[in-house]
């Protein structure tokens, strides 16, 4: 649920694309800082701060545009509104919105960046993953 001031989850549908969606997402709030592990069988949208490993392996990860991440990824579609800083691999697609910042590797099926978008780091497009 949103509440007044709070961002509205902006891609959710899009990071849900993945070969076995499911109906749970869960969301990691703008006013929490989770360091350690995130593994699951469900969708996950950050608009917190997350330092560790995320394993979301058949299932989406959003970073809304207030997220913080610093971890590397395996997800099937990542959407990233926010900031990351790590490895990611997906199985799917990663895209990245304007006014996104990424900095590490990617390896993913596909790739979208917009322009205003910032990525540093390699990519590497290896379909079927």
């Amino acid at each position: 649920m949103v509440g007044k001031g709070e961002d509205k989850i902006i891609g959710v549908p899009e990071a849900s694309l993945s070969s076995s969606p499911t109906p749970q997402t869960s969301i990691l709030s703008q006013s929490m800082l989770l360091e350690g592990d995130i593994s699951g069988k469900g969708d996950l949208v950050i608009h917190g701060q997350v330092r560790g490993k995320i394993s979301l392996v058949g299932h989406g990860l959003t970073v809304a545009r207030t997220g913080r991440v610093k971890a590397d990824i395996l997800a099937d579609n990542i959407l990233i509104q926010g900031m990351v800083e790590g490895r990611i691999q997906a199985a799917g697609k990663v895209t990245l919105q304007a006014e996104s910042s990424m900095s590490g590797d990617i390896t993913a099926s596909r790739i979208s960046i917009a322009e205003g978008a910032v990525f540093k780091g390699s990519l590497k497009i290896q379909p079927g993953l």
